[in-house]
């Protein structure tokens, strides 16, 4: 494959369907309303920040959801967004636009606690969900009005009280399973998989990469989503609920979350739009960094804005966009040779360099162990 490019497809990736899992199979909340343990569950992932906006229209919202490498048994010494997407609700135009940040991007971090470069998934490291918002809400210049933040216990959890789920497995592997040491055999075709298996099937990348990764990560949430569809037992979403207390984060209440439901989705059919990125990657002191193309920032930035109506369709829209090819941050090919990040670059020719010196400098880490393995 010449070019790692990311295709538009319809379909609902990773932790966006555990996050519509909490609103749409969330007629889940919506029916639960009746039943003590929803608002339980819901006052403790409530955790409010002050970056949020208000909604730029009654027609649109815009959400940010994470997926957290950390959890109450790891208990590492940070916690970080191992997923990042931007989910744009249009009512009027009937469209979903989803934007997947990849999470090595190279950054400028928005915190109190770290103003520099960074990868974007270290935002939420440095200031928990209030610095991850204010970061992507800077880089693309949106407005972002709400955040939910899942780990892979919730992933874990919501598969199995869903009694697991049928994946078509496209070619056979073995993978990891999270944090045993143990392997799971993938064979390909359709092949039943727990909460254990399915994660190791979703988060494995060292058979080929990121961007098949996420292939893989789409085929689980479609079977998450299917399977969701067709429990018929309140007892099934009572066990969901009751499978994601502590397991989450998010600035959403009981009553946001209803109204949220009977404005934006229950009784809607929106056409769904994925976003996407020209990207090169690139060493830095041992590890390894996405540069997002400036141009290709700015058109992806033009796009959301366009979705939550805050800009109109011009000429950008009518052609299939290409970066120009202009990168600012030099390679030290410590985890990479320049063949392999070539190869991982979506600009076909060879780029022009217009960076300074020393701009690929980054901050230390901060160490900050939870209990939860969220941010307090």
């Amino acid at each position: 494959m010449k070019s790692l490019r990311f295709r538009k497809k319809k379909g609902i990736k990773f932790f966006l369907f555990l996050f519509l899992g909490l609103l749409v199979t969330g007629t889940l909340v919506y029916f639960c309303i009746l039943y003590v343990k929803a608002e339980k569950v819901l006052n403790k992932a409530y955790h409010p920040v002050s970056s949020t906006d208000k909604k730029a229209t009654e027609d649109t919202l815009m959400f940010l959801v994470m997926g957290l490498d950390n959890n109450a048994t790891r208990n590492l010494g940070s916690s970080r967004t191992d997923a990042m997407m931007l989910v744009s609700l249009n009512k009027r135009t009937k469209k979903m636009t989803l934007c997947s940040i990849p999470r090595d991007s190279f950054v400028q971090i928005q915190s109190a606690n770290y103003t520099g470069m960074q990868r974007i998934e270290s935002a939420y490291t440095y200031g928990g969900p209030k610095s991850a918002v204010d970061t992507v809400k800077k880089l693309f210049n949106i407005p972002i009005h709400h955040y939910v933040v899942l780990n892979f216990d919730s992933f874990i959890h919501v598969i199995d009280a869903l009694g697991g789920i049928d994946v078509n497995v496209p070619k056979t592997f073995a993978g990891p399973l999270f944090d045993t040491g143990k392997k799971v055999h993938f064979e390909k075709g359709i092949q039943h998989l727990n909460g254990e298996e399915a994660l190791a099937f979703s988060r494995e990348r060292k058979i080929d990469n990121d961007i098949m990764r996420g292939f893989r990560q789409q085929l689980v949430l479609e079977a998450v989503k299917d399977k969701a569809m067709q429990l018929n037992s309140i007892s099934k979403y009572i066990k969901i609920i009751e499978s994601l207390e502590g397991q989450m984060q998010m600035d959403l209440n009981m009553r946001q979350i209803k109204a949220i439901l009977e404005d934006f989705l229950i009784g809607k059919d929106y056409e769904v739009e994925q976003l996407t990125f020209d990207w090169r990657a690139f060493s830095n002191g041992g590890h390894s960094m996405v540069e997002l193309y400036q141009d290709s920032v700015d058109h992806v930035a033009h796009q959301l804005r366009v979705s939550l109506g805050l800009e109109k369709k011009d000429e950008r829209d009518n052609k299939k966009f290409q970066t120009n090819g202009k990168y600012k941050y030099k390679s030290d090919h410590t985890t990479a040779t320049p063949e392999s990040e070539k190869h991982a670059d979506t600009f076909p020719g060879e780029g022009l360099y217009i960076g300074t010196e020393g701009n690929t400098k980054t901050g230390d880490l901060p160490n900050k162990k939870t209990k939860t393995g969220f941010y307090d």
